[in-house]
């Protein structure tokens, strides 16, 4: 990318970034990536949506703990429904948190253990504004993490004007939109087919030794480095070697 494209990027990162996202040492609370050549580019960000009455927030912070949004299904109701996965807790005092959690319409267990339970949710639709605004846009949802204070959600968006659209309308709403890391995809290079998430997941996990024999780092370093859970970083290990193998050797036999 020339400095013109640079400069650009540049720009339309601090058109996000809001007020105060500067910490006390003077650094910006985000990063940004650039991946590829081509010349069409869409938009992967990861940013928090700070609100208390975001869904299942209640949950996280009744519990002490981060809740893992692993999928998020469709039936025939108009209500959203996703799956969520936690460590470490008693499936009981979950239990009793999603019962007195007002933005869980209903729920049954999947798994149930203190070492990992995964509930299906349904949401109800007075707390949903901000996941049918996602949505409803030309958007890919990566991945999301329940906090006490909000989700922490990685999306690749269409483009640039998506990912403002969705900005401005966190902002016209009681929901805070802090973005923390800008990746821009570059679809027409060689990237393999890989999304700028799974590209930086492969190349740390060569980096720090994750796939040499004996295995000299683990998913809880490779997240660490990267800001995100050991579940997201090995779902983007998997698709990413899956999307390497699709356009490499399989290709051939296609």
């Amino acid at each position: 990318m020339n400095r013109l494209g640079l400069l650009r990027l540049w720009m339309f990162v601090e058109r996000l970034r809001p007020r105060r996202s500067v910490s006390a040492r003077g650094n910006p609370q985000y990063a940004f990536i650039l991946v590829g050549r081509a010349t069409h580019m869409s938009v992967i960000c990861e940013f928090e949506l700070q609100s208390a009455d975001m869904p299942l927030c209640a949950v996280a912070a009744e519990l002490d703990t981060r809740l893992i949004v692993d999928t998020v299904v469709s039936g025939t109701t108009a209500e959203p429904a996703l799956v969520f996965s936690a460590t470490g807790v008693e499936p009981d005092a979950l239990e009793s948190a999603l019962l007195g959690d007002e933005s869980v319409v209903e729920f049954v267990a999947m798994d149930s253990a203190i070492v990992e339970s995964r509930y299906r949710v349904v949401l109800d639709t007075d707390y949903v504004e901000m996941y049918t605004q996602l949505v409803d846009r030309q958007t890919y949802p990566m991945g999301a993490l329940v906090t006490e204070h909000g989700w922490k959600v990685s999306t690749q968006f269409a483009d640039r004007a998506d990912l403002e659209a969705f900005r401005d309308a966190c902002q016209s709403s009681s929901v805070t939109f802090r973005p923390h890391r800008l990746c821009e995809t570059e679809h027409g290079g060689d990237d393999y087919g890989l999304s700028a998430p799974q590209r930086e997941a492969l190349l740390a996990a060569h980096r720090q030794g994750y796939f040499t024999v004996p295995r000299e780092a683990d998913l809880t370093d490779l997240s660490a480095e990267l800001d995100a859970t050991t579940s997201a970083i090995s779902e983007r290990l998997r698709r990413g070697t899956d999307q390497l193998i699709d356009h490499t050797i399989a290709s051939s036999e296609q």
